[in-house]
């Protein structure tokens, strides 16, 4: 995954007002690099409205250069990159029409656009504004500032070609069946669907007429919530669905982010019923945690299931595990004992 993710900010509701721009380049799928830049626009006009939205005063940009002093800069950080933006027609514009303002040509570009590709990832998602996917994906950032919008527009770009097993740009486009868009001094045409997406077939419409089967939901992941609303038997499910009603996917993609779960040692204990064991164990490694197979001074964390055949018929109300942690604990070792509902709440909120 190589490409670089941009983002402008405007003065006005003209396409040629930019006051900021930003760019991050992405090398294998890691970012390396970013860049920012304020701009004086021209005319030196801005709208309320505008200044609202994303906080860039007159002031601030008075004693910035002029994009047409700055484009040799940008044009260098920008390279021969695929750029990536979200909403990238407008991004594109702007770009294109501040070239023609300060009597630059348009050189050839290449452009993909977030929202289509998310639009093709996950249909079943309800909204696919930047913030919207954003907060599902646990992805924090400062919205309408260009930096950290160029950053959330990469990593969504990202968390996309992990669901989708692409390891590069060009695999996600083919995997999504979506075309590369491109501008020069001849105009632009952005992305388009190459054909039909199977992708399609687990869309929100035909979703919405069975019964919710996401147990772990929310708006947002800022703000999610454990549901207790069953799971529907009604194949097939919506991707990223486990058996047990966890979006799992979800939780996958946020971890590799987020990473809650950093540095500390997890021991699994009794029966779980959200999740299978291996998948608790490859989400724990992907929060950044590191999984044990028995307790001891130097374990953080005992998720404790429900209680398994062996415990029952030894006439025991817990497992040695849970027991040995308990006991631990009362000695002082900070060894914090969940259950697994508590434990993904706890993955959710950080």
């Amino acid at each position: 995954m190589d490409f670089t993710a941009i983002d402008f900010e405007t003065a006005t509701r003209r396409s040629d007002s930019a006051c900021q721009l930003a760019a991050v380049r992405v090398r294998g799928g890691e970012i390396v690099d970013s860049a920012s830049w304020l701009i004086r626009p021209r005319p030196f006009v801005f709208s309320p409205a505008n200044i609202q939205i994303h906080g860039i005063t007159p002031g601030m940009v008075r004693d910035e250069s002029e994009f047409g002093d700055l484009w040799p800069e940008i044009q260098s950080t920008l390279g021969d990159d695929c750029l990536i933006a979200h909403n990238a027609s407008f991004d594109l514009g702007v770009l294109m029409a501040c070239l023609e303002s300060h009597d630059h040509p348009v050189p050839d570009m290449q452009y993909s656009c977030t929202r289509a590709i998310a639009r093709r990832t996950w249909p079943q998602q309800p909204r696919f504004g930047l913030k919207p996917l954003s907060d599902w994906l646990g992805i924090r950032f400062r919205h309408h500032d260009a930096l950290e919008d160029s950053i959330a527009c990469a990593k969504i770009a990202l968390a996309a070609a992990e669901d989708s097993g692409a390891s590069t740009l060009e695999a996600l486009e083919t995997k999504l069946s979506l075309s590369r868009g491109s501008a020069g001094a001849w105009g632009k045409k952005g992305p388009t669907a190459r054909r039909a997406s199977t992708r399609r077939k687990s869309s929100p419409r035909r979703a919405s007429t069975r019964t919710s089967e996401v147990a772990i939901a929310g708006s947002t992941m800022a703000t999610a919530t454990m549901s207790n609303t069953s799971v529907s038997t009604a194949p097939p499910r919506p991707c990223g669905i486990s058996d047990s009603g966890v979006d799992l996917q979800r939780l996958m993609i946020r971890a590799d982010f987020i990473r809650p779960l950093e540095g500390r040692k997890v021991v699994f204990t009794g029966v779980l019923t959200k999740l299978q064991r291996e998948e608790a164990e490859i989400l724990t490694s992907r929060c950044g945690g590191k999984c044990q197979s028995s307790v001891s001074r130097k374990t953080d964390l005992v998720v404790v299931g429900e209680l398994d055949s062996r415990t029952v018929n030894a006439g025991r109300t817990m497992s040695s595990k849970e027991a040995t942690a308990r006991q631990l604990a009362d000695e002082g070792a900070a060894v914090k004992i969940m259950t697994e509902q508590e434990f993904l709440e706890m993955i959710i909120a950080m």
